[in-house]
């Protein structure tokens, strides 16, 4: 039993650094996902994208396929938990599992 305990704190030490890590790389993407949308030519990007969907510029401009990828983008980054706040949550909770079972050993 007892190298059975080992094997799982192991696992969970690795799982509570991997967590550790995923904080601070949330962090970074956000921090450089809000670079960009104050970026000056890539807002002129979503203005141009949007102008065209609203058809205010020339037909004749092909934007399809910005439009296309702004909006996989957009939907893309919607996807990504905009703070760490539950990798906290989940860090915390592995941090009070292995304090649980160091105790019980």
């Amino acid at each position: 039993m007892r190298l059975y305990l080992e094997m799982t704190m192991d696992k969970l030490q690795k799982l509570h650094n991997s967590v550790q890590k995923l904080e601070t790389v949330l962090q970074e993407v956000w921090s450089l996902a809000d670079e960009i949308s104050e970026d000056d030519e890539f807002r002129e990007l979503l203005k141009k994208a949007k102008q065209y969907k609203a058809k205010k510029l020339n037909s004749g401009e092909n934007l399809d396929d910005l439009c296309e990828k702004l909006e996989e983008y957009q939907n893309s980054l919607e996807q990504i938990p905009e703070d760490g706040t539950a990798a906290v949550d989940f860090e915390d909770a592995i941090s009070e599992l292995i304090e649980w079972i160091e105790k019980e050993k």
